[in-house]
């Protein structure tokens, strides 16, 4: 009896064994074929990850809603991308095993590059942080540990590509590019994967380049191309070919020819990526660049056309958010041209909102992104002080330096911050020659600009805003625009709002008749303020002392004692 049961259970030991192995046969057939699919095929790669979902490894399964994620990501299916990546994270919250720090990391890296395509910078830059956190957290310090730290320095670059500090972001950039072949020499894949980082990093260099050229004949869009050209050529030379490269690399080389105003040469290269825009997902930058180059040679129909087959089929899910504002603001141009101002007041309201929405994010990073490079210092004067610990004058000089180095923090986040305030964004708007003028939000015809701008110095003369109820749609009505336009030319014009500027004109007004007419002097302050269009005695007084820095009281006494 004993013997059989013995039996029993050495069968059942062995039958547990090969159903084990049997498992792990599995995923190693499901692992193969996603290296395989991997940047070659999403849909494969779906079908197999799915596949792998099914495996006893925990490892493996976070490895497999990973996999799905960067095929939904690659299929511009963004929600979905953002949905299993939250889930991986979500789950993970808890568990830091080494295997499973390792699909966080990589979460974390996809979750990065979904925040910054819909330009939600501060969130993007959050979870740079949480990453760098975990990758130093890893207890292996190898080549993985390694490469993933200078994968967040790229994220780092980027952010400062945002932030507008584009030599920053080429130095960290260049100098990460000699460092990855020694990283990647022992790493699984080495080649194909060394080959991807390096014309990641130069396809981003060029791309900062691109941006921060500043005319048509710049030495920055010569530096693009090359770059460009750089990364496309190691490209050719994939273990594992990527289809769209070649795609790829001649929209970039669009954009270079439309920065130097070659839109002929750069709808040629265009046309010639157009026959695969539905396999390779290029479609919306095809329509969006078509449209910037026949705006540029004023083709009135095509650009209309092309223009809205970008936005018939442009979702929050799309990965280039920049692009509709270029659109917006091409459309606003273009009716505007043809005489349709309502379509040209609705696209240059939807240009301002996206201008503003990336303005705000802008802002918000900044601050979190100062810091960063804050704390990063104090880090380092507090391993100087350990050092020198015994050394009472390296310890006072350390502190000085902190305490100069604090001040020097602020004061350049303060400058910075006024800087993205009045530059409002400093993206390179593709239509344009030139970035973006500041506080160029509307696109006014010129001889309307001049109509305007008469009918609001004729203001002073006629002294209707002398009138309690006078504001700024009864001035528009009057100029025959709208209170948007209007407000625009004020604020370009005078550096005001209308509300500053009508407050001047009734102040000024005022002062003329104090100073010229004495009868105006005995006037009670109700009267002085409803003789310049206000009802209320408090807030006229606030504003004349506003304007003035006295209040009208003591501004009549010193009067009376000249």
């Amino acid at each position: 009896m004993i013997k059989k049961k013995i039996f029993f259970l050495l069968i059942l030991f062995l039958y547990a064994g090969l159903i084990s192995s049997q498992k792990l046969e599995k995923d190693n057939f499901y692992l193969k074929k996603i290296t395989s699919f991997t940047d070659t095929n999403n849909d494969s790669l779906i079908y197999y990850a799915k596949k792998l979902k099914g495996s006893k490894n925990v490892c493996n399964f976070y490895h497999a809603i990973n996999l799905e994620a960067k095929a939904y990501y690659q299929k511009n299916n963004i929600n979905l991308a953002k949905e299993k990546t939250l889930f991986v994270l979500e789950n993970l919250k808890n568990r830091n095993e080494y295997c499973l720090k390792r699909k966080k990391i990589t979460a974390l890296n996809r979750l990065f590059w979904i925040y910054k395509n819909q330009t939600q910078f501060q969130e993007a830059f959050d979870v740079l942080l949480k990453r760098i956190e975990i990758i130093n957290s890893l207890e292996i310090k190898d080549n993985y540990y390694t490469a993933n730290l200078i994968s967040a320095e790229n994220n780092l670059a980027i952010i400062k590509t945002v932030l507008g500090l584009h030599e920053e972001a080429r130095t960290i950039l260049k100098e990460i590019l000699p460092k990855l072949p020694a990283i990647y020499n022992d790493l699984h894949k080495s080649d194909y994967f060394l080959k991807l980082n390096i014309t990641s990093t130069l396809n981003t260099i060029g791309e900062s380049y691109l941006e921060t050229s500043k005319n048509s004949n710049s030495s920055h869009l010569d530096s693009a191309g090359v770059y460009f050209k750089r990364a496309f050529l190691i490209a050719k030379t994939f273990n594992l070919p990527h289809e769209n490269s070649k795609t790829l690399y001649q929209l970039r080389e669009a954009e270079v020819l439309i920065a130097k105003n070659k839109f002929k040469e750069a709808l040629i290269l265009i046309q010639k990526s157009s026959s695969n825009s539905d396999q390779f997902k290029t479609t919306q930058n095809i329509n969006s660049l078509k449209t910037i180059c026949y705006y540029k040679l004023k083709n009135n129909d095509s650009t209309l056309y092309y223009s809205r087959q970008f936005l018939k089929t442009y979702t929050n899910k799309t990965r280039i958010k920049k692009r509709l504002i270029s659109i917006y603001d091409i459309l606003a141009n273009q009716y505007f041209k043809n005489k349709q101002i309502d379509s040209a007041y609705k696209y240059s309201e939807l240009t301002i909102n996206e201008l503003n929405i990336l303005s705000k994010n802008k802002n918000e990073v900044n601050k979190s992104h100062y810091l960063y490079d804050y704390k990063n210092a104090q880090k380092l004067n507090n391993l100087l002080l350990k050092k020198e610990k015994g050394n009472r004058s390296v310890f006072i000089s350390s502190t000085l330096t902190i305490i100069l180095l604090g001040f020097l923090i602020v004061y350049l986040l303060f400058k910075r911050n006024k800087k993205i305030a009045n530059d409002l964004i400093d993206i390179r708007i593709e239509i344009d020659e030139k970035p973006l003028p500041q506080k160029k939000e509307y696109n006014i015809d010129e001889t309307l600009e001049k109509k305007l701008l008469k009918g609001i110095y004729e203001l002073k003369k006629s002294k209707d805003f002398l009138d309690p109820d006078f504001s700024i749609n009864v001035l528009s009505k009057k100029l025959n625009t709208n209170t948007s336009y209007l407000s625009y030319i004020i604020n370009k014009e005078f550096n005001q709002s209308f509300k500053q500027y009508i407050t001047e004109l009734r102040i000024e007004y005022l002062i003329i008749k104090l100073t010229e007419e004495r009868k105006y002097r005995n006037y009670t302050i109700k009267s002085l303020a409803e003789e310049v269009g206000y009802t209320n005695a408090s807030a006229f007084t606030r504003a004349f002392k506003k304007y003035k820095g006295s209040t009208p009281s003591d501004f009549i006494k010193c009067l009376n004692r000249d």
